[in-house]
């Protein structure tokens, strides 16, 4: 054998394992590369998830707040519709000439039997309560004044140790607290 023989033996055995030493690089790079593409495709997949997972929670407290701020103003528009009726009732008490005088004469009949020392009354009714006292007893030294704001109804009967207010504003209040319950559950009960 001579050394162009031996040259070509080597350059053919070099290049078999050249050959196989780029065929065993290529297949470890190409399973280098698998494995790196799945890892990012799972990396890329986790991020998705917990991405959407974030977003469906922003979702839900954005909603729920949305929900209470709904009902919040729900709520203060049903108080504002109550408070508007409770005041209408008043304003046509006061508006309604019959309405009043029958308003004033069940007040005078809240006094009972013990003359009141005072009243006081608005300008303007001041005959008309007048008129309803009784005319006998003690009750010819029961002293009408008009101090009541001409606004207000009514009248704030005075005694030697106490008082009775049965003004129109104190009669809303009174059938406001009565009827509190049953008006709560009618605008602001929970209907299922």
């Amino acid at each position: 054998m001579g050394t162009e023989e031996l040259r070509a033996a080597v350059l053919q055995e070099a290049n078999a394992e050249a050959t196989a030493i780029i065929e065993a690089a290529d297949a470890q790079a190409s399973q280098i590369v698998l494995s790196e593409k799945r890892r990012l495709e799972e990396q890329n997949d986790a991020q998705v998830t917990e991405h959407r997972v974030i977003r469906d929670k922003q979702v839900a407290t954005q909603t729920a707040a949305l929900r209470i701020e709904l009902r919040n103003a729900i709520l203060r528009r049903k108080q504002d519709v109550l408070n508007d009726l409770y005041h209408e009732l008043e304003e046509k008490l006061l508006t309604d000439d019959a309405s009043y005088h029958a308003y004033l004469e069940h007040a005078v009949r809240q006094l009972g039997q013990e003359a009141p020392v005072s009243i006081e009354c608005r300008k303007r009714d001041e005959s008309v309560i007048a008129g309803l006292l009784p005319k006998d007893g003690n009750w010819t030294h029961v002293r009408l004044e008009t101090t009541l704001a001409e606004s207000s109804g009514g009248f704030m009967a005075r005694y030697s140790e106490s008082a009775l207010d049965l003004t129109v504003s104190a009669a809303s209040a009174g059938l406001r607290e009565r009827t509190l319950v049953d008006v709560a559950q009618i605008l602001f009960g929970d209907r299922k």
